[in-house]
């Protein structure tokens, strides 16, 4: 029989992530992370200018972070999130509702892991990028790379609790579609926006292109573009980002805290 400490440590925050993680081994979502970055890793290889012979304009900058970004980066959060919720929503979540203890502990477990796949997702473009420098491509440096990785998960943070509602509530056809969907379609449409920042979507479009130096079109910037610039607009957009990143999450626990086992 479990001591009322075993049963005390097994209920922390810390015990419940762990958890979290292990049943993730069983999911998609790892996979997800390392895989879909690679095929837009192998065109910056292409387009780096490394090989002889080859290269493209923008390099690195356009082919593998701006199009991992602004296309796949979406697809890939909303697919690693309904990997995370389906752990459990396939079962009704019986297996987090039927035990002793808070189930906002799962809920905030869930959470973290998203988060912590969508900063994978992104650092395994990160590795490529600084490996390409090092050997001569033009392209971000190591500081330039990991503040666009920030910039690139507080812009995608929202789909998160968002992808894990809809997927527990909807299936996943509703929870892959409808973040995906709004985070690509919105950054597209409204990142040439002069009110770009109160859109996360577009944020992450905007803000990540003083760092890359390309537009959210794909195109290199110009010199004296006014995105070439890290201006109030950035840092505005990432705090209404986080913020609504922040709402919704909370917002997502106070849902999951009223579930019942069924």
């Amino acid at each position: 029989m479990a001591t009322n400490g075993q049963v005390r440590s097994v209920g922390t925050f810390p015990a419940t992530l762990r958890a979290e993680v292990r049943k993730g081994k069983r999911g998609a979502a790892r996979k997800v992370a390392l895989i879909a970055p690679l095929p837009f890793c192998l065109l910056g290889v292409l387009a780096s200018g490394v090989i002889p012979g080859m290269g493209a304009v923008g390099g690195i900058s356009t082919v593998m972070w701006n199009y991992w970004y602004a296309l796949m980066l979406p697809i890939a959060t909303a697919l690693m999130c309904v990997s995370v919720a389906n752990l459990d929503a396939r079962q009704k979540l019986r297996p987090v509702l039927g035990l002793p203890l808070p189930p906002v502990r799962t809920w905030w477990a869930k959470v973290c892991c998203g988060l912590g796949l969508v900063v994978a997702a992104n650092v395994v473009v990160l590795a490529v990028s600084c490996v390409l420098t090092m050997l001569g491509a033009k392209g971000p440096n190591v500081f330039e790379g990991v503040a666009t990785v920030l910039v690139l998960t507080i812009g995608s943070a929202w789909m998160i609790p968002t992808g894990l509602v809809l997927t527990m509530r909807f299936g996943t056809l509703v929870g892959i579609a409808i973040p995906a969907l709004l985070q690509l379609g919105v950054g597209i449409a409204l990142w040439s926006s002069a009110s770009w920042y109160l859109f996360p979507s577009a944020t992450a479009l905007c803000a990540a292109a003083p760092f890359t130096r390309t537009e959210p079109s794909g195109v290199p910037l110009e010199p004296g573009a006014a995105l070439g610039v890290f201006g109030w607009e950035c840092w505005a957009g990432l705090a209404i980002a986080a913020a609504l990143f922040a709402m919704l999450a909370v917002a997502g626990a106070a849902w999951f805290a009223r579930r019942e086992a069924k």
